[in-house]
Protein backbone atom coordinates (compact mmCIF):
# COMPACT_ATOMS: atom_id res chain seq x y z
CA UNK A 1 0.00 0.00 0.00
CA UNK A 2 1.36 3.43 -0.90
CA UNK A 3 1.76 6.21 1.64
CA UNK A 4 -1.07 8.18 0.02
CA UNK A 5 -3.48 5.31 0.60
CA UNK A 6 -2.34 4.91 4.22
CA UNK A 7 -2.66 8.67 4.82
CA UNK A 8 -6.20 8.65 3.40
CA UNK A 9 -7.07 5.68 5.59
CA UNK A 10 -5.70 7.38 8.71
CA UNK A 11 -7.52 10.62 7.89
CA UNK A 12 -10.78 8.70 7.50
CA UNK A 13 -10.17 6.96 10.85
CA UNK A 14 -9.42 10.31 12.53
CA UNK A 15 -12.58 11.85 11.05
CA UNK A 16 -14.65 8.93 12.33
CA UNK A 17 -13.14 9.30 15.82
CA UNK A 18 -13.81 13.05 15.82
CA UNK A 19 -17.41 12.45 14.77
CA UNK A 20 -17.82 9.88 17.55
CA UNK A 21 -16.41 12.35 20.10
CA UNK A 22 -18.80 15.08 18.92
CA UNK A 23 -21.77 12.72 19.11
CA UNK A 24 -20.74 11.65 22.64
CA UNK A 25 -20.23 15.23 23.81
CA UNK A 26 -23.81 16.25 23.00
CA UNK A 27 -25.41 13.33 24.86
CA UNK A 28 -27.14 13.96 28.20
CA UNK A 29 -25.03 13.04 31.23
CA UNK A 30 -26.97 9.85 32.01
CA UNK A 31 -26.29 8.46 28.51
CA UNK A 32 -22.60 9.37 28.64
CA UNK A 33 -22.33 7.62 32.00
CA UNK A 34 -24.16 4.55 30.67
CA UNK A 35 -21.63 4.27 27.83
CA UNK A 36 -18.73 4.71 30.23
CA UNK A 37 -20.16 2.13 32.65
CA UNK A 38 -20.55 -0.40 29.86
CA UNK A 39 -16.94 0.07 28.83
CA UNK A 40 -15.80 -0.39 32.44
CA UNK A 41 -18.11 -3.12 33.68
CA UNK A 42 -19.15 -5.37 30.83
CA UNK A 43 -17.23 -8.64 30.86
CA UNK A 44 -19.33 -10.44 28.25
CA UNK A 45 -18.11 -11.62 24.89
CA UNK A 46 -19.30 -8.94 22.46
CA UNK A 47 -19.81 -11.38 19.64
CA UNK A 48 -22.54 -13.46 21.24
CA UNK A 49 -22.79 -12.55 24.93
CA UNK A 50 -23.61 -8.83 24.93
CA UNK A 51 -26.10 -7.14 22.64
CA UNK A 52 -24.57 -3.66 23.07
CA UNK A 53 -23.06 -3.45 19.58
CA UNK A 54 -26.21 -4.77 17.90
CA UNK A 55 -28.68 -2.38 19.52
CA UNK A 56 -28.84 0.25 16.83
CA UNK A 57 -31.77 1.42 14.79
CA UNK A 58 -31.67 0.96 11.06
CA UNK A 59 -31.31 4.06 8.95
CA UNK A 60 -28.60 6.51 7.96
CA UNK A 61 -27.69 7.58 11.50
CA UNK A 62 -28.00 4.14 13.12
CA UNK A 63 -28.81 5.78 16.42
CA UNK A 64 -28.53 3.75 19.60
CA UNK A 65 -31.65 1.92 20.75
CA UNK A 66 -31.72 2.84 24.43
CA UNK A 67 -34.65 0.45 24.89
CA UNK A 68 -32.48 -2.51 23.87
CA UNK A 69 -31.56 -4.97 26.62
CA UNK A 70 -27.93 -3.98 27.22
CA UNK A 71 -28.41 -0.23 26.72
CA UNK A 72 -31.47 -0.12 28.97
CA UNK A 73 -29.59 -2.03 31.69
CA UNK A 74 -26.63 0.35 31.67
CA UNK A 75 -28.89 3.39 31.46
CA UNK A 76 -30.69 2.10 34.56
CA UNK A 77 -27.32 1.70 36.33
CA UNK A 78 -26.29 5.17 35.20
CA UNK A 79 -29.43 6.79 36.57
CA UNK A 80 -29.03 4.97 39.87
CA UNK A 81 -25.40 6.08 40.20
CA UNK A 82 -26.24 9.68 39.28
CA UNK A 83 -29.00 9.69 41.89
CA UNK A 84 -26.63 8.31 44.52
CA UNK A 85 -23.94 10.83 43.57
CA UNK A 86 -26.43 13.68 43.77
CA UNK A 87 -27.76 12.61 47.18
CA UNK A 88 -24.27 12.14 48.60
CA UNK A 89 -22.60 15.12 46.95
CA UNK A 90 -20.19 12.96 44.95
CA UNK A 91 -19.30 13.88 41.41
CA UNK A 92 -19.99 11.23 38.76
CA UNK A 93 -16.36 11.67 37.67
CA UNK A 94 -15.21 10.63 41.17
CA UNK A 95 -17.54 7.61 41.08
CA UNK A 96 -15.99 6.58 37.76
CA UNK A 97 -12.49 7.01 39.21
CA UNK A 98 -13.44 4.67 42.05
CA UNK A 99 -14.67 2.07 39.56
CA UNK A 100 -11.47 2.42 37.53
CA UNK A 101 -9.37 1.89 40.66
CA UNK A 102 -11.37 -1.21 41.56
CA UNK A 103 -10.57 -2.73 38.15
CA UNK A 104 -6.85 -2.51 38.91
CA UNK A 105 -7.05 -5.25 41.53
Amino acid sequence: MSNAEKIAQLRAEAAALEAADKAFDVLPEEYKLAITLHSLLCHWNHTDGCSWEYEKYEGPNKDINWNGHAHAEYLRKSRKILSFCNCNKISPEDAIKILEISKEF
